[in-house]
């Protein structure tokens, strides 16, 4: 008897243990976990909502704009980090249903967020156009040393403001061993490029990265054109330069000889430093901007020599002097050309006829 007890308390406990996990317990567990997160998501769409809502551009377009990223650092900060939160919110929803109210208000407050990031961005771009001139740019690698990334003047904007609500408790910080502080000029540059990037890194992730891409290629394209021109850069095809008399063209070879040192160095060299900062979220992205804003202006400067071997005027010896000096430019300036343009979708720029 004791054994069938035995047997029978054995063969009883898989029953009991089973009891406890039957099916018809799992829903209320899984209803549980379902609805924290679901109010989780909502307090983070309603933390949104304040944020967003405040900066919502068409609330306010009967008064003067006032740029978000001018002033306050913190509070940037928290509208990119509320942005972040409606992303998070809008992935839970749209796996719950399509339909869902919350996917709905989500939306809608990302199409807000996205359009206040956009006017930002492109206000950042055209009011600093002096200082994010390629020249200052091209030249940071020279104060690489004062900071380990352009991120860590977001961070110390932030960290100043919040030092100057609060009571130092720590000395002032002194220049970097070796390095000094940075001018206004340098900061404001600075500056400037963590707001781009911070925007950009926002809006890519959300999924609006063409939107992004496009105010940005509006703008700096029209610099490096404008820029060439400046420089006397002229779209010559070679029936123009035989056409050409040579104390005409002998001026534009020289003025050639003095563009495209500036170009190679400071322009594109600027713009590719630029690009890879701003977009350094996605090497695709950053590849694709500097390709469509460099492109067509760097086969319009690195075909003059081209141009100029094709036509006739080459023969005479005086004017074999001037190819040389044309295609000596070029072979002193490869190793910046090879590095600036380096990306398969530029390969026609490295990979043309005049090298």
């Amino acid at each position: 008897m004791k054994g069938g007890s035995l047997f029978s308390s054995r063969g009883s406990s898989p029953s009991h243990h089973s009891s406890h996990v039957s099916p018809s317990s799992t829903p209320p567990r899984a209803a549980a976990h379902h609805t924290f997160s679901d109010t989780m998501m909502e307090e983070n769409i309603d933390h949104a909502e304040s944020i967003v809502r405040k900066w919502d551009l068409d609330a306010h377009n009967h008064e003067k704009f006032s740029p978000l990223f001018a002033d306050d650092r913190r509070e940037a900060k928290r509208f990119l980090e509320a942005v972040s939160g409606l992303q998070s919110a809008m992935h839970y929803y749209v796996k719950l249903s399509s339909s869902s109210q919350n996917l709905v208000r989500a939306q809608n407050l990302m199409q807000i967020a996205i359009k206040r990031l956009e006017k930002e961005f492109y206000v950042i771009l055209s009011a600093n156009r002096r200082n994010l001139d390629s020249e200052s740019v091209s030249g940071m690698s020279s104060r690489a040393s004062t900071r380990s990334t352009i991120s860590d003047y977001y961070e110390d904007e932030i960290s100043e403001e919040e030092e100057s609500t609060t009571p130092p408790r720590t000395p002032p910080r002194t220049p970097p061993r070796g390095g000094n502080s940075p001018s206004d000029a340098e900061r404001a540059l600075d500056v400037a490029m963590a707001d781009l990037k911070s925007i950009a890194e926002c809006m890519i992730a959300s999924g609006y990265a063409r939107e992004c891409v496009n105010i940005y290629k509006l703008i700096r394209k029209s610099i490096v054109d404008e820029a060439l021109y400046y420089l006397g850069v002229e779209k010559l095809n070679h029936s123009q330069m035989q056409k050409m008399e040579w104390n005409v063209l002998e001026p534009k070879i020289k003025n050639w000889l003095h563009a495209v040192k500036i170009a190679v160095k400071t322009l594109f060299h600027g713009e590719r430093i630029l690009c890879d900062i701003v977009f350094s979220s996605s090497e695709k992205i950053a590849e694709s901007c500097f390709t469509e804003i460099s492109r067509d202006a760097a086969l319009n400067l690195f075909s003059f020599p081209e141009n100029f071997g094709k036509s006739k005027k080459i023969l005479s010896p005086e004017k074999m002097f001037r190819a040389l000096d044309l295609y000596e430019s070029i072979s002193d300036l490869w190793p910046e050309i090879e590095s600036i343009f380096s990306h398969e979708s530029l390969s026609a720029v490295v990979g043309g006829p005049w090298w």
